[in-house]
């Protein structure tokens, strides 16, 4: 069975090595580091703030590169796990996947971009400058990439669905295949994480917006978006391990049923007795084991990673105000 590849993960989910990334990197900030000094001045550049707006998209499209590596990765060890998982009684039975076409994800980077240039002419207007070009190329061009990872992320989660909505043999003492699951979910949530991150990192906070109630009252459903992601990207594979163990626990309680009344008919003197006996407690051992069988397909490593994350951009937005008052403003 043959799972199809976007033009996404030909191009921008391939893993690149470490000098290449160095030299992109080095070209998308040296950019942003000659647009504002040709304008304001190095000094002014980096005194004045001017480096947080003329380099937070070549910094999204970075993360974004080294990123998408591991996230194609993640979602074709998911793909691995369930695929051997599928039974049919007919072998010769194929998935159907949507195959993508490469103009369908160029429209979605043009729109994109589109989309965000529009924007930001219509609010902020248009300055005619080497700074105001260079931002505005940038920033189409890191929304338009942008797009392209969402979409490329929408047809892969759809193409485990897919796989998910299929018969699957579920061995509920050997669930290592959806653990897979519960690992890529924990990527996709820390994947948010370093976005939220990046950009407390790019935006202005002072000490008295965080003793205002609201900035935090704003901000906070982006701390916990990660949790929601964690859940929501596991919960198609929690409701088939929790199907597959309600079932079995149904069916293994009918035979501790069955069993206990032949045991309680037996122990008037059939030599029975004992094998029934030592049946129902083997049934019964099997039961507990059952139900302790965990139906969310994580570990607490995977909690602890997690929930330890989260504080990250909001400790990341208290340093920068700390830092900004130890400079004195």
């Amino acid at each position: 069975m043959e799972i199809p590849t976007t033009l996404f993960e030909k191009l921008i989910g391939r893993t690149r090595t470490w000098y290449v990334i160095v030299l992109i990197a080095l070209g998308l900030f040296s950019l942003g580091l000659i647009a504002g000094s040709v304008e304001f001045g190095l000094t002014s550049f980096f005194y004045d703030g001017h480096w947080r707006r003329l380099l937070v998209n070549p910094t999204l499209i970075l993360y974004i590169l080294l990123v998408a590596p591991q996230l194609t990765r993640m979602e074709n060890q998911v793909l691995k796990a369930i695929l051997p998982l599928i039974c049919h009684s007919e072998p010769e039975v194929e998935i159907q996947f949507n195959e993508p076409r490469p103009i369908q994800e160029g429209i979605i980077i043009f729109a994109g971009a589109l989309i965000i240039t529009a924007l930001i002419v219509v609010n902020n207007g248009f300055a005619f400058t080497f700074s105001g070009i260079y931002n505005l190329v940038m920033t189409a061009a890191s929304f338009g990439l942008l797009s392209w990872t969402v979409y490329a992320s929408v047809l892969s989660i759809r193409d485990t669905a897919l796989l998910l909505e299929q018969p699957l043999r579920v061995d509920l003492f050997n669930l290592a295949p959806f653990k897979v699951v519960g690992k890529s979910s924990l990527y996709l949530a820390l994947a948010f994480i370093g976005g939220v991150t990046m950009a407390m990192f790019f935006t202005t906070p002072d000490l008295q917006a965080l003793q205002n109630l609201g900035f935090w009252l704003i901000n906070s459903p982006m701390f916990f978006m990660p949790i929601a992601i964690f859940f929501w990207n596991m919960n198609p594979t929690h409701k088939i391990i929790d199907i597959a163990k309600k079932n079995a626990l149904k069916q293994v309680g009918l035979k501790i049923s069955q069993r206990s009344t032949r045991f309680l008919t037996d122990l008037e003197g059939s030599p029975d007795a004992v094998q029934e006996g030592l049946t129902l407690m083997g049934l019964i051992a099997y039961e507990e084991r059952l139900e302790q069988v965990q139906t969310w397909p994580y570990d607490v490593a995977m909690l602890r990673k997690l929930f330890g994350s989260i504080l990250i951009p909001a400790l990341t937005v208290i340093a920068q105000v700390f830092l900004r008052q130890l400079l004195g403003g």
